[in-house]
């Protein structure tokens, strides 16, 4: 047993030594004019300074929080991570205070930092941009090198492995985030090419971005255009950002092979089928497309499983994106119900949740009468009533008389039925049940 232990000891710092290490930097930081500070309907532009507040789009804070999300999974998945930053700020921002950058590092430290620790990649995520209120929206990833050959093997075929998780929303059926091309292609390039110039640091390493002047592989992402004005709506939603943060993580586990994540997620926006987003101020949308309708702000989302079960509940915000997230659901059937005043309640049909994926859900509403929820379902476990063969008919009744369910008795021993009283009725045989959950 002493010899075991001994072993043992030794075994544990080579297993720690081999984790995967990633390196995530979340570009921008602070609150600064150098942080994409750009207007929303609900978060304008400040009169004293020219910016909105902090609660308004700022790059640096969305892609903080799709890195903070990255980081913790990959965490809880057994990688090593090492972020540039676990902040934004400070506030407020001052130019030229000794802390005005305190969360916007150098790019030059940030590339020497990840060959320092020694990273097996690097992964700079950011959103891209146009002017203000253009119509493009589709994502782009950057290595360092030419179109024709990468400057640190693997950087490509990493970006290729993550390309088609990252863009799984804006390729999904209801088309989340239009793309205006590469929805069956890719948009993967060599900076030096991209950016038409180059230049070599103290290492001699040769490229453009001066975030990727690194020896080790990896890529800086452009997730989506924050020019484009409906994007950057939804980008407030701090759950729509962490979703980029899991689509990227999903892609890593498939570049370096480690085991997928066995749950997925739901997220979704609802709209308003009558009502068009003309006339708002910081809203230009692609014609023909979701975009054009009303996100509608409050919204109260009820999740239900296959059973009727409610499991989760989402209030949507009040920035104009509509935006619903349920997280690490097991696979299977669902249910989505919302509710908001000057809208009919409603029920969408069932929505499948599949392993390592989420599933998008775009729900349209109708002016009308809000009515609370119906009441959830409960599980009725009724076993073994006396007399009742698996191969019996049954019928089950409400108690107003009202026939509820009808079968084979085998079929019944887990049944979703609303809360309530019931009978079971088979042959001559009668009996009275509840369902309390």
């Amino acid at each position: 047993m002493k010899h075991l232990i001994f072993l043992i000891a030794c075994v544990l710092p080579l297993v720690a030594e081999a984790q995967t290490k990633v390196y995530i930097n979340a570009g921008h930081g602070s609150w600064g004019p150098n942080d994409r500070p750009l207007p929303t309907i609900s978060h304008p532009m400040l009169a004293s300074t020219g910016r909105p507040d902090t609660c308004g789009f700022y790059e640096s804070n969305t892609n903080l929080w799709k890195c903070l999300e990255l980081g913790r999974r990959l965490s809880a998945a057994g990688y090593k991570v090492r972020q540039s930053r676990v902040k934004n700020g400070p506030y407020p921002y001052v130019a030229n205070a000794a802390n005005a950058q305190k969360y916007n590092r150098p790019l030059s430290e940030i590339a020497a930092e990840a060959d320092a620790w020694g990273a097996d990649m690097f992964l700079s995520v950011h959103s891209n941009a146009a002017s203000d209120g253009a119509l493009a929206n589709y994502p782009l990833f950057l290595y360092r090198g030419t179109d024709a050959e990468e400057a640190c093997p693997g950087s490509v075929a990493m970006c290729k492995k993550v390309w088609p998780y990252l863009t799984e929303a804006m390729r999904s059926s209801i088309g989340f985030e239009f793309m205006s091309a590469y929805k069956t292609s890719t948009n993967i390039r060599g900076d030096r090419d991209f950016y038409h110039d180059e230049w070599t640091n103290s290492k001699g390493y040769v490229g453009y971005l001066g975030v990727l002047m690194q020896g080790i592989p990896g890529f800086l992402s452009e997730g989506y255009f924050h020019t484009y004005q409906p994007a950057r709506h939804r980008a407030l939603n701090e759950d729509w950002c962490r979703q980029e943060g899991i689509r990227y993580y999903r892609g890593i586990c498939a570049y370096f092979g480690t085991p997928a994540d066995t749950r997925g997620c739901i997220m979704g926006m609802v709209k308003a089928r009558s009502s068009k987003m003309d006339g708002y101020d910081c809203y230009t949308y692609k014609p023909d497309t979701h975009d054009q309708y009303l996100p509608l702000n409050g919204t109260e989302v009820r999740l239900r499983n296959a059973a009727g079960e409610e499991v989760a509940r989402y209030t949507v915000d009040d920035n104009y994106n509509g935006v619903f997230v349920f997280y690490d659901l097991e696979p299977g059937i669902y249910k989505v119900d919302t509710k908001v005043d000057g809208y009919i309640t409603s029920t969408t049909s069932y929505v499948k949740v599949t392993a390592n994926k989420t599933t998008y859900s775009l729900i349209y509403k109708y002016k009308g009468e809000s009515t609370e929820f119906e009441p959830a379902t409960g599980i009725a476990e009724v076993k073994g009533f006396a007399g009742i063969a698996p191969t019996d008919a049954y019928a089950v009744y409400d108690l107003s008389g009202r026939m509820v369910t009808e079968g084979l008795y085998a079929d019944f021993s887990r049944t979703a039925l609303p809360r309530g009283t019931y009978v079971i009725r088979s042959g001559q045989l009668s009996y009275t049940f509840n369902v309390d959950r």
